[in-house]
């Protein structure tokens, strides 16, 4: 438990409670807004006038706990950059740990603390561009160029003097797992602190900050896809490769299916096919005069697809319409076994002299019915990762084995895919 006493504002006599440890320096009043030097005989050193108090969910004195350590609030500063943006950090202590900060900056929350190991000889070397390496992690410069943080308000306690307006020169490094390290150069010295996001939800109900007080910054999918694949665990990555080379090894197949034949007919012929792979599909593309001819097709002496004007027959099932009166082709997408079929053509209309284009190509798959489907196969397994909380290597294994069933025509691999979903979910 931290020791806390109590001294007098010299200005204005109001209570001040210093519970922040031996390296506390100055505190600033919260009624007449002095900042009072704790090492010389509590002197003012300056005050923070007609300063407009942001309202925030965070109070000095609050007390909660992160990263399982137990913190007290016991100073606030607002910082301000170029561009208006001001942000808050609010200077935390313990007994054990020493101090940290918890950053605020519209709803989002951080948790920052000091570095004193990061190697930083080729940054003093000017160059500051260049990625910096820390525990086995890499971080990348932000904005391209460092920024400055003008002090705008203090209040409570601070282990230095800080005034309106001191300036901090800022480099920004981004890593993975919302994590950033910062490196500040101020007038007196170089600090380097490495910033967690943390969970605002959580952060909230430790320090016990009142629900009509809290501000969450609302996420969009956007958002959330950005931090997933900001993750340095390479799996996902993987996994979200593996479905893209499944889909564009599909769409490279479909351009190499296997013509099986191509040919005019103006009269009754019968013709043997053979179909060398049933991985895919089975393309039959009529063409020219179709409504005066008939197509049947057959394996052995069994009947495996009738077609003309007015009815067509598959798979043991007669549908009794067809193509309409005025069309001039059809495309039949149908599975086959291999082997050898015999293709019957009939001229159903003896005084046409019109003929019917058959081309038949084996090893083909529609992307129209893939590309749509991966999409939606995508989209569903993006709002099941980031609303129902599964993991994104397991969504991209899911992916691909559906992609790969329905390219491969293997039911086996979608129903392996769905069972290994609902398991995932369930967990």
């Amino acid at each position: 438990m931290s020791k806390l006493y109590s001294i007098k504002c010299p200005n204005c006599s109001a209570p001040l409670a210093v519970i922040g440890g031996g390296r506390v320096q100055t505190i600033t009043c919260a009624y007449c807004k002095s900042v009072i030097d704790l090492n010389d005989n509590y002197k003012i050193l300056s005050q923070f006038k007609n300063v407009v108090v942001p309202q925030l969910p965070f109070k000095i004195g609050m007390r909660g706990k992160i990263e399982n350590v137990e913190w007290t609030i016991i100073g606030w500063i607002v910082y301000k950059d170029e561009d208006g943006s001001r942000w808050s950090e609010f200077l935390l202590f313990s007994a054990l740990y020493g101090y940290s900060w918890l950053i605020y900056e519209k709803g989002i929350i951080s948790f920052s603390r000091r570095i004193r190991d990061l190697d930083l000889r080729k940054w003093q070397k000017g160059v500051a561009t260049l990625p910096i390496f820390y525990k086995n992690g890499h971080y990348l410069l932000e904005y391209g160029e460092s920024y400055q943080s003008v002090i705008d308000f203090v209040q409570g306690e601070l282990t230095w003097v800080a005034k309106k307006g001191d300036k901090i020169e800022c480099w920004d490094y981004k890593g993975a797992k919302r994590e950033t390290i910062t490196i500040e150069r101020s007038a007196n010295e170089l600090e380097t602190y490495i910033t967690k996001e943390l969970d605002a939800d959580e952060v909230y109900n430790s320090f016990k900050v009142e629900e009509k007080d809290r501000v969450i910054k609302k996420r969009g999918v956007i958002d959330r896809l950005k931090e997933e694949l900001e993750d340095k665990n390479r799996a996902p990555f993987i996994g979200i490769v593996g479905i893209f080379t499944a889909l564009f090894i599909t769409i490279i197949l479909s351009f190499s299916a296997d013509r099986v034949l191509y040919r005019s007919f103006n009269r009754d012929s019968n013709r043997s096919i053979t179909i060398n792979s049933d991985a895919f599909l089975t393309k039959i593309e009529l063409k020219g005069d179709i409504k005066s001819y008939s197509l049947s097709l057959y394996k052995g002496a069994k009947k495996i697809l009738y077609i003309d004007n007015s009815k067509v027959f598959f798979a043991k099932k007669t549908l009794n319409r067809s193509w309409s009166s005025s069309a001039v082709g059809a495309d039949i997408y149908i599975k086959l076994d291999k082997g050898v079929y015999f293709l019957k053509i009939k001229k159903i209309d003896p005084i046409t002299n019109k003929s019917i284009n058959v081309k038949i190509e084996s090893g083909v798959i529609r992307l129209n019915y893939i590309l749509p489907l991966f999409i939606l196969i995508l989209l569903f397994l993006v709002y099941s990762h980031i609303f129902r909380k599964v993991s994104m290597l397991s969504m991209s294994l899911i992916a691909l084995f559906i992609i790969l069933g329905f390219a491969f025509n293997l039911s086996l691999l979608v129903l392996i895919a769905l069972i290994y979903f609902f398991m995932k979910r369930g967990q």
